[in-house]
């Protein structure tokens, strides 16, 4: 019996999410959406940027569709209101759909045992990730840094990300200068051009090193370190020994440091956490894909129990604003050494 239509539509409500997504991504990292900003016609598109008549026009047309450009009677397109909402959401989708897209339509292929990580692109889960941080983590640290009280004048970021966190620190301790640790190159290079804009560069250094051969060598000591979003990543590829030994590295080359850690809280098997909406809507997708990219995630309790393990005490914890994400998903620890 042919499926009844109404039921058809229902059931592919999931597909024209998962299209809709892309071409949201799509639009805003095509730089066609400061074209659309100002207005223009198709061969306004085709004219100016050189682009395929037939492949704009069946985007412009579905973007039309999916209310996200206006079509003026003389065929000049403009961004919608909702356009402008999505695109507030930018680094969620430069993350999931642009870094993970590829991840999620690959994991039945690396589900047994020994077929290894499933890929994922860095840049856009980095630089995703860092624009995330702006709205969620970076005012959870700062929350924290200014309960804590106490001034600091040389900052490490251990897997530095797009920089940002070296920056924005910066701003708030004038007196602070700042090394940003980042083994991957294509990570490196991209950090080195986010420091370079900010008005903080002055201060600002970014080093293409292994975070523990860092430690090592360097001369300058930290007062300060964070771990924002990178201590489940060393979890899942190096191991509860891999951390341990970063940790015990760390606070033996400087002792008086304060270490800032910044993660997930995993949740994906509360009933009650699961349901809320932006659990839904995010946290649901963010926590399937770390097992299939060697990444592991832990519970909060599980982590303050090895932080104990590892001689540290906690000397404050908080979690996310909630009028920005109520979840308690995300969870912040400022960590010292124990004392004797």
């Amino acid at each position: 019996m042919p499926i009844n239509e109404s039921h058809l539509v229902r059931a592919l409500e999931p597909f024209k999410g998962f299209v809709l997504s892309t071409m949201i991504f799509t639009l805003q990292q095509s730089g066609l959406q400061d074209s659309f900003a100002e207005g223009i016609t198709v061969d306004g598109l085709v004219r100016d940027k050189g682009l395929d008549r037939a492949r704009i026009t069946a985007m412009a047309d579905y973007w039309v569709a999916a209310e996200l450009l206006d079509r003026s009677e003389t065929g000049v397109l403009t961004l919608t209101d909702l356009a402008h909402r999505y695109e507030e959401a930018r680094p969620w989708y430069e993350m999931m759909v642009g870094g993970y897209g590829g991840t999620f339509l690959h994991l039945g292929d690396h589900l047994e045992q020994g077929t290894g990580p499933t890929p994922r692109r860095g840049g856009y889960v980095g630089s995703g990730s860092c624009g995330i941080s702006m709205h969620d983590s970076i005012p959870l640290l700062r929350k924290l840094l200014a309960e804590d009280g106490r001034s600091y004048r040389r900052l490490v970021d251990l897997g530095c990300g797009s920089g940002v966190y070296l920056t924005e620190l910066c701003q708030d301790y004038p007196e602070m200068t700042a090394v940003g640790i980042e083994p991957n190159a294509d990570g490196a290079a991209a950090a080195r051009a986010w420091v370079a804009g900010q008005p903080t560069a002055d201060r600002v250094t970014i080093e293409q090193v292994d975070a523990v051969q860092w430690i090592e060598n360097t001369e300058e000591k930290p007062d300060l370190a964070v771990l924002a979003f990178v201590i489940h990543e060393v979890l899942g590829q190096e191991g509860e020994e891999g951390v341990r030994r970063m940790l015990t590295k760390l606070f033996a080359e400087s002792p008086e440091l304060t270490l800032a850690i910044v993660d997930i809280d995993l949740k994906s098997s509360d009933a009650k956490a699961m349901a809320q909406p932006l659990a839904q809507a995010y946290y649901n997708a963010y926590l399937l894909m770390h097992p299939f990219t060697s990444q592991r995630l832990e519970t909060k309790g599980w982590w303050e129990k090895f932080f104990a393990d590892c001689g540290l005490q906690i000397e404050a914890f908080d979690t996310t604003d909630p009028s920005m994400d109520s979840t308690q998903f995300a969870v912040g620890w400022l960590l010292r050494k124990a004392s004797a």
